[in-house]
């Protein structure tokens, strides 16, 4: 196993600028996950990685080799795609092997590692089935198992669980946690599913068109992100945002939200545009306490609690918030919200963040 280093590495196609100066590190045994909307260019940057894409610009290091002009085979990665890729006529068994018979190693070692790699996912009863024979969580342990007795430096996850239904992607995210505790091993997994990215990360890479726009742990990025994208894109449900029309005396700002306004406390920023707060730092309270009224719209009743769907009064800006499913609430219902003022985000005309909370 190895680390991995990116320095200024870039990727056009075309006219189109793909990876822009990406520079970034992996320790030994870390695991890193790149997330970001469709199209940022996280897949483009796993295959740069891989060597299946020819760098623009820039260099890659692994174990600290300098392997951006190395083929694929030579680079000691092995990458898990979003489809299995097995070959549908061989057995699970010649599935895992099949790269090691390329190489022409004996076949005692062969038959030696494909049981240590069926042992390690809990595949051994299966490795006489066909992959038409297998659901597709075994399917896609069986790519995993390629990949395992490789004996790479570096796994790279493409999407590996996009094609599984929910309940199975929850276990095989936790199937993927436990491989990487058991071997120790670098693993750079790309997702658009931030859910993904905050349970298995050891740090988060949020790229956004081609940038990285954040590097950290997943409870930092998620209380302490850099900026609006950031902020919008890790939190489910997603991070309200909200324009402020104007700064006000005494401490109160006014939102664009009817005659909505809220009293900072002297926590006030200069030169906000909008601030942003979490669906869990609204709570609901009586008329006194309340910083404004608004309208239920939809509630979402999801066992462990409910989310509830606010409309402004006076404004269609929508607003998320993640209550007690004890509430007794209803839609068309008017409601008072109160903020928690210690958790607001104040974000700039560029959407950069004014401060800490």
């Amino acid at each position: 196993m190895a680390d991995l280093r990116l320095e200024n590495v870039s990727k056009r196609f075309g006219d189109v600028q793909v990876i822009n100066g990406v520079d970034f590190a992996a320790k030994h045994g870390e695991f890193v996950v790149f997330v970001g909307p469709s199209g940022c260019g996280k897949s483009t940057l796993l295959r740069l990685i891989t060597g299946l894409e020819e760098t623009g610009g820039g260099r890659i290091f692994i174990g600290g080799a300098d392997v951006t002009g190395m083929k694929p085979s030579k680079r000691g990665v092995a990458m898990v795609f979003q489809s299995y890729a097995l070959f549908p006529h061989m057995t699970v068994e010649d599935n895992i092997g099949f790269g090691l018979r390329l190489a022409k190693l004996p076949k005692e070692e062969i038959g030696r590692r494909v049981a240590e790699a069926a042992r390690i996912l809990q595949i051994e009863d299966l490795l006489e089935r066909k992959p038409r024979q297998l659901s597709g969580g075994q399917r896609q342990r069986v790519a995993i198992g390629r990949s395992i007795i490789r004996d790479p430096k570096v796994f790279l996850f493409d999407e590996p669980l996009s094609n599984l239904d929910a309940a199975l992607r929850v276990q095989m995210r936790l199937e993927i946690a436990r491989l990487h505790k058991r071997l120790g091993a670098t693993m750079i997994y790309v997702t658009h599913d931030q859910t993904e990215a905050m349970t298995l990360a050891d740090r988060i890479v949020v790229i956004n068109r081609g940038r990285i726009e954040q590097v950290g742990s997943p409870i930092d990025l998620y209380d302490h992100p850099a900026n609006r994208f950031v902020s919008g894109f890790i939190g489910s449900p997603a991070m309200n945002f909200i324009d402020v029309n104007e700064h006000g005396p005494e401490n109160c700002t006014s939102l664009g939200a009817g005659s909505a306004s809220i009293e900072l406390d002297g926590c006030q920023v200069a030169g906000a545009t909008a601030i942003g707060i979490r669906p869990e730092h609204l709570e609901l309270a009586g008329p006194e306490e309340g910083d404004f009224p608004a309208t239920v719209e939809i509630i979402e009743k999801l066992g462990a609690e409910s989310l509830v769907y606010l409309q402004f009064d006076g404004s269609d800006l929508p607003l998320t918030m993640r209550t007690s499913p004890e509430h007794p609430l209803c839609a068309g219902e008017t409601v008072h919200v109160r903020f928690n003022k210690d958790r607001i985000h104040f974000f700039d005309r560029d959407g950069k963040i004014l401060n800490r909370p």
